[in-house]
């Protein structure tokens, strides 16, 4: 057979090629190894290719699910081993919070836990989905839609476990509060929610957004600060501390925002997702200043004009009523007595009236000068311990500093204690006593004024600060006065940065608290 291969290839090539065959034959092997190496070669480069481009769509889709999602992973116990940057930028923890802690000890809810039918789900191999409730470090809390994907082991016991949680609390907020903000967008009003630490804003209504000339992504990530230049937190805080004491539901107050006047309504709200916030409605009441400067002037001419005639018509009854003219019969001289009351509440009606068109025009703010509290005080009980006697009530000093250093209105601060504790004595029992307290608070200084009279009806007491406000009680009437005192006190009270506030309990008495910081608080608007 080889003869004849070799016999063939002589035919064809020559004698001299027929040695050279096995060469041929080897050159050929190497040629057709060559291709199929250059063809493994080219087909490992392609997989290698298809491999790299695999890991990076992987590292890709890894990356998106980090950056969209929070993860973590737990052992058998529960223990986490691992969290991902989004769920320790949204919750706040860091990594040494949460690592070797379980996630129900620490990020979950515990009300709205259900861990045996999660486990349950997890240790049998199931994927279980559904909602989470996870707290964040600052106390607050956030809803999560959850994935947790369990790994078993060849003995289909549980080794580790994935959760895969996303932010869902914006879209609970919208279902939970939607009709609540839905109510608000059709006020006139502005409506401003914001945290009570960090002063974030949480919502505007439209009147808001409008007016600030922003949308509803605008405001997210800005503070109450934002929306006017004269915010002072520190001035803010201490204005609506007792809203946050729980010493009162709201708070209602005016000032001036943005070079307009506002009256503010604050009240603290709790909240579904966490911690109070402040709910604060801002109206515009600049058509209602203009009102009330026009009704002031008016008050102010009229009362002027009416006081001279008033003090002369009292002159002249006194006159009368001494003897002066001659002798008087009894019944004409019980006339004259009756005139001269109505004449002296009238001159006081007015006096009060005055008051109060001084303290509200702008010229009208308290002076500041040195001045003692105890002495002030002091004097205030020795001003009024005449009045006392004369409805056989003794005025009492509780134990007080011995010095109490402030500033303030002297003669607008009597005017405060002289009103207090002429009520007092007017609304005690005869044979009884009222008691006058100074303490020092520290920043402030409070004053009390204790009875232990008729007090006050409990459908009177939301509006007693009220102008022209008195309670309708037989006691009462036998003591009329302007309705104006209170207002005029808490009105002076507040021009000094300070607060008033009472306790009464009918038939049993009433206390009155007056607090005055020693520093003048400058309060700004919120």
């Amino acid at each position: 057979m080889v003869g004849l291969r070799e016999s063939i290839l002589a035919g064809l090539f020559g004698p001299d090629f027929a040695g050279t065959a096995d060469w041929i034959a080897i050159l050929a092997l190497a040629a057709a190894l060559l291709i199929v190496l250059v063809r493994s070669f080219t087909l490992v480069r392609v997989q290698t290719r298809q491999l790299d481009l695999q890991e990076g769509e992987l590292e890709l889709q890894r990356r998106a699910l980090a950056a969209h999602a929070m993860v973590n992973i737990s052992d058998a116990e529960g223990r986490i081993t691992y969290v991902n940057e989004n769920l320790m930028a949204t919750t706040g923890f860091s990594s040494q919070d949460l690592l070797g802690t379980r996630a129900r000890d620490l990020l979950l809810v515990k009300e709205a836990l259900r861990p045996g039918e999660v486990f349950a789900a997890v240790a049998a191999g199931k994927i279980w989905s559904g909602e989470s409730q996870l707290w964040r470090k600052d106390g607050g809390m956030l809803w999560t839609r959850t994935t947790i994907v369990p790994q078993l082991s060849p003995e289909g016991k549980l080794v580790k476990a994935i959760s895969l949680r996303t932010d869902i609390t914006e879209t609970k907020l919208r279902r939970e509060e939607g009709p609540i903000r839905a109510m608000f967008d059709q006020l006139q009003d502005e409506v401003y929610v914001f945290a009570t630490q960090d002063f974030k804003l949480h919502y505007l209504n439209k009147r808001a957004r409008e007016f600030h000339g922003w949308t509803e992504d605008d405001y997210r990530g800005r503070t109450i600060a934002d929306t006017t230049d004269s915010f002072d937190p520190d001035g803010f805080r201490a204005r609506v501390q007792p809203v946050l004491d729980g010493e009162t539901e709201a708070m209602i107050y005016e000032s001036h925002l943005n070079g307009r006047p506002v009256e503010i309504n604050i009240q603290l709200e709790h909240g579904w997702d966490g911690p109070p916030r402040f709910v604060a409605v801002v109206r515009d009441i600049t058509q209602r200043k203009q009102v009330e400067m026009a009704r002031s002037a008016f008050v102010a001419t009229v009362s002027h004009e009416l006081r001279a005639p008033l003090t002369s018509v009292k002159g002249a009854l006194k006159l009368i009523s001494s003897g002066a003219t001659g002798a008087i019969p009894d019944k004409p001289k019980a006339m004259l007595g009756l005139a001269l009351r109505n004449v002296d509440r009238l001159i006081e009606l007015i006096n009060d009236l005055l008051d109060l068109e001084k303290l509200d025009a702008e010229h009208g703010e308290v002076s500041r000068e040195p001045l003692d509290m105890v002495e002030l005080v002091d004097e205030a009980i020795a001003a009024n311990d005449c009045y006392g006697k004369e409805f056989g009530i003794r005025l009492k000093a509780r134990p007080m500093p011995a010095r109490l250093p402030m500033s303030g209105d002297k003669s607008r601060l009597l005017q405060v204690m002289t009103n207090l504790m002429s009520n007092a004595i007017k609304f005690s029992r005869e044979g009884g006593e009222v008691e006058v307290g100074l303490e020092d608070r520290g920043d402030a200084a409070l004053i009390s004024v204790i009875d232990h009279g008729i007090g006050i009806p409990y459908e009177t007491q939301p509006r007693l600060f009220e102008r022209f406000v008195q309670a309708d009680t037989e006691h009462h009437r036998k003591h009329p006065g302007t309705g104006l005192g209170l207002s005029i006190v808490k009105t002076i009270v507040e021009k000094h940065g300070g607060r008033i506030h009472f306790v009464s309990e009918p038939n049993v008495g009433t206390t009155f608290y007056v607090e005055l910081p020693k520093q003048e608080r400058i309060e700004k608007a919120a």
